[in-house]
């Protein structure tokens, strides 16, 4: 009944017109967008989202990515750590959901249109390597030996995604990316975003970026 309900207020709300999709309900995403619905206005912990998530899948918990995703990636007025809310910074693994009357900042069709991309043209720019690690498509990573598998990776997240705003990136660096960093067109991190400092506020997450960063200097 409780997804019902949701569904029926995102229908009625402004949402669905910028084409933001409401995740099926025995989803991942589904459950975990309505554990927040459940709880809109409240800020929930990580932790606790996990364990009722997976529970009500019938899973062991584990890393709840979703929580990440329904925001920025799937347009949902979701706030997290570093964010503000109601006078307060969010901390890290806080996350909220405000409502359904806007879609999320971070959000937008023109950062995600992909229609014009000549994403094969980049691709053998770079020699089908990733930008930012040399890792080369098809073979296995050096370093999680996985087959690698180009992203598109965005150098500068507040930026429309074109072709030249565009770099290949294994999925390892797309995903320490995030839209915490901006790439010059030779894969090498220039910044942080303001999101990217909000976030790294643990010793962990310092080492993780410099990890990253010194990566081309092993090549």
């Amino acid at each position: 009944m409780n997804y019902q309900k949701m569904q029926q207020e995102f229908r009625n709300s402004p949402l669905p017109k910028f084409g933001v999709r409401l995740p099926k309900e025995n989803t991942q995403k589904g459950q975990t967008l309505l554990f927040l619905f459940e709880n809109k206005g409240r800020v929930v912990s990580k932790e606790v989202a996990e364990k009722s998530v997976f529970s009500r899948l019938s899973s062991q918990p584990k890393d709840l990515q979703s929580l990440r995703h329904l925001g920025k990636q799937d347009g949902f007025d979701i706030l997290q750590g570093g964010q503000e809310f109601n006078g307060a910074l969010l901390k890290r693994g806080e996350y909220v959901l405000v409502g359904f009357e806007k879609p999320n900042e971070f959000w937008g069709f023109t950062r995600r249109d992909e229609s014009e991309l000549d994403w094969s043209g980049i691709k053998n720019k770079y020699k089908h390597t990733c930008a930012t690690c040399g890792a080369k498509e098809g073979k296995k990573h050096r370093f999680t030996k996985q087959i690698v598998i180009l992203e598109k990776g965005h150098m500068n997240p507040s930026k429309p995604m074109t072709d030249d705003n565009i770099i290949p990136q294994c999925k390892d660096c797309n995903k320490v990316a995030k839209n915490d960093l901006v790439f010059d067109q030779y894969g090498r991190v220039r910044k942080l975003t303001l999101e990217g400092i909000m976030k790294r506020q643990s010793i962990s997450d310092l080492r993780q970026l410099k990890k990253m960063l010194l990566i081309r200097e092993d090549l």
